[in-house]
């Protein structure tokens, strides 16, 4: 997740963001080799970093007053879920819920907030575990369910969409009485 303001640099199509070590490295098809930074020093980092192949196809930031207040003015983002991870197991299908605060940063780790559309229980805990989001998926196509867009009702309910039948979730919030 990038913060993109005028004249950044982030040092692509020639680096790439290494979640695990926290730095920019030399992408290998420009002659990198997993530990060369080279020309990717001082280049802007993420404000927030997720696993490779995890998909990310959309993101809303939340406006409505439905759902409790931590909510409000945070980003839902919609894992699509992966398809080339080999020899790493499939991962990334489900929406995470990511706090902001009043300077438009993260103000927390990233939360799963809908799970399992795969049909299939994920490992770990995303942003947490060595094994998070990883499914036991023999591929992606036989997954049961894969989201791609998120959008809020005027009511402030939240909208996930699939592209493998066609679904559309709405989620609620009810206060538990």
């Amino acid at each position: 997740m990038l913060m993109v303001k005028e004249g950044a640099d982030f040092g692509w199509p020639y680096c790439y963001n290494n979640h695990e070590k926290k730095q920019k490295l030399l992408a290998p098809e420009y002659g990198g080799d997993g530990t060369k930074v080279d020309r990717c020093a001082g280049k802007e980092k993420p404000i927030m970093a997720f696993p490779g192949h995890w998909a990310p196809n959309d993101l809303l930031f939340y406006t409505g007053n439905s759902f409790p207040a931590r909510y409000k003015n945070g980003a839902f983002v919609c894992f699509h879920g992966s398809w080339n991870r080999a020899p790493l197991k499939q991962g990334g299908y489900f929406v995470a819920f990511i706090p902001f605060g009043k300077d438009g940063r993260p103000s927390g780790k990233y939360e799963v907030f809908a799970e399992n559309f795969a049909g299939v229980a994920e490992q770990g805990k995303p942003g947490t575990d060595v094994n998070a989001g990883k499914l036991d998926l023999a591929s992606p196509g036989d997954a049961k369910a894969r989201p791609v867009g998120l959008a809020q009702g005027p009511d402030g309910s939240l909208y996930i969409s699939d592209s493998v039948k066609g679904k559309v979730w709405r989620v609620i919030y009810t206060a538990k009485k």
